[in-house]
């Protein structure tokens, strides 16, 4: 069987500083917003500086490496 992902549309910010939090790991975002990356967030990627938070409309949130974000990506218009 052959299978189509629906457009999905999403927030995303890129890092610009990763460092350590007492919970997981302290990210900033180019918007100035500070999150905190769980350790099951973390469990597949470690994120580094160009990496995306992605927020789906769904509230769903994770991270993408800057490569594959910006492959699947673009701004909407």
């Amino acid at each position: 069987m052959k299978y189509i992902a629906n457009p999905v549309e999403v927030e995303a910010f890129r890092i610009t500083s990763v460092g350590e939090a007492e919970k997981g790991v302290a990210l900033i975002l180019e918007n100035g917003a500070i999150e905190i990356a769980t350790p099951e967030m973390t469990a597949r990627m470690q994120p580094s500086e160009g990496d995306y938070w992605v927020i789906q409309s769904d509230g769903y949130v994770y991270l993408n490496p800057k490569d594959v974000f910006e492959r699947k990506y673009h701004k909407a218009s």
